[in-house]
């Protein structure tokens, strides 16, 4: 995750550094054995039918869900381990018939639990209940406006159910975001969405680029194009720093390309000069780029383990059948941790290697059937990266993709 509107208060000088990685320590964290953050996909039925659902939410439970005990002890095992922050994910979290005695256990256990919803099932009495459970942020996703997101979502009246379901957060204490995941269909929803969620005192906007996973596979044709993501997210920028003079609460971030943080530098330093986008730039090497499976890692409905939630095409190991010290072993978390010696193409010779670290590889297995080839939606210029290449030698790299992918 990305923090346009805490990088452009350090471009601008009204923070320092060091304020913006407090509020994301994790962030910011030492890589070590046990990452500081797990995304716990907790069921995957789901009421609505999103179409680029990373989970391939079904509509009925599934029976391999862990059940209530082995729940309560996975999360003690992540407490042990030292994981800080539990996100609580699905399907649909809130379906899940315990999933407030789960978020209670996790916060007397010494994590943060936070919930990500679609909103719908969000009443008052559910919000209430979340928040004396210890959850201090809940995440709403949508896709736009009524009529769009209800259509889209597979659901009428979800968006407005939704929109009901953050002001029961917000009225029981939570802190609450919106999350979009941005394709072809639905970008023109973005700026609008914005507005909307600073009326209604939304602490967080959240713009999710498509990961081609569970259903997002198919929509890869749907996606927007580098330069066209990259006009988006230079409005987006603007749109942020705008906030900002406003005095806005609400923080703009971006998360799923992690060439997002290059072109914000260029950005900053169009803009505002040199001396602001190194101040940016210093931060950005201090945070490091993406890092599925070192300080995040997630865990699917049936104890699999991924090196984060998208990246379901290569399963570290099983919660039911192994300790969490062997599955934290995998030799893939190993190869991920030294990526940037492996990473080839564009992303292998990018000037700003150790800023993105190569961003999705979830997104190259998809389009190159090889782990370490470039992400193809890096909106980034060759002349900017300082590498026109041509497109890696496949054939070479499939052998290590199988290798790597156990």
């Amino acid at each position: 995750m990305l923090d346009l509107s805490g990088l452009l208060d350090i471009a601008l000088g009204r923070a320092a550094p060091d304020r913006v990685a407090a509020r994301v320590p994790a962030r910011y964290a030492p890589r070590a054995a046990a990452p500081p953050v797990v995304v716990w996909n907790v069921c995957r039925h789901c009421i609505l039918r999103c179409p680029h659902c990373y989970a391939s939410a079904t509509s009925t439970p599934s029976p391999y869900d862990l059940t209530t005990e082995e729940a309560r002890a996975l999360i003690d095992r992540l407490a042990a381990a030292g994981v800080r922050v539990l996100i609580l994910s699905g399907g649909e979290p809130l379906l899940r018939h315990d999933i407030v005695e789960l978020a209670a256990h996790a916060s007397a256990a010494g994590l943060r639990p936070v919930v990500s919803t679609s909103g719908v099932p969000l009443d008052a009495r559910m919000a209430g209940a979340l928040s004396a459970a210890g959850v201090g942020y809940v995440g709403v996703s949508l896709d736009g406006f009524a009529p769009f997101n209800d259509a889209y979502r597979g659901m009428p009246g979800a968006f407005d159910r939704a929109s009901a379901g953050l002001a029961h957060a917000r009225a029981a204490g939570m802190s609450t975001g919106v999350r979009l995941t941005v394709t072809q269909r639905n970008a023109g929803e973005v700026a609008p969405l914005v507005e909307w969620a600073d009326a209604r005192g939304v602490d967080r906007f959240y713009l999710s680029h498509l990961l081609y996973a569970g259903r997002g596979f198919r929509m890869a044709g749907d996606d927007l194009r580098p330069e066209e993501s990259r006009a988006l997210l230079e409005r987006l920028f603007e749109a942020a720093e705008r906030l900002i003079h406003r005095g806005a609460a609400i923080r703009l971030v971006t998360g799923g390309n992690d060439s997002d943080g290059p072109c914000l530098i260029a950005w900053i330093e169009a803009r505002h000069g040199r001396r602001a986008a190194r101040r940016v730039e210093a931060v950005l090497r201090r945070r490091g780029g993406n890092s599925a499976g070192e300080r995040i890692l997630a865990i699917d409905h049936r104890g699999r383990v991924h090196p984060d939630q998208f990246f379901t095409a290569c399963e570290l190991g099983d919660v039911r059948r192994q300790p969490l010290a062997e599955i934290l072993a995998h030799p893939l978390r190993e190869a991920l941790a030294r990526r940037e010696t492996l990473l080839q193409g564009r992303c292998g010779v990018c000037a700003y290697k150790s800023l993105c670290r190569g961003s999705h590889r979830e997104r190259a297995l998809a389009r190159f059937k090889a782990l370490w080839a470039p992400d193809p939606a890096c909106v980034m210029t060759d002349s900017e990266i300082g590498a026109p290449l041509e497109e890696p030698d496949l054939e070479s790299t499939e052998a290590g993709t199988r290798e790597a992918v156990v």
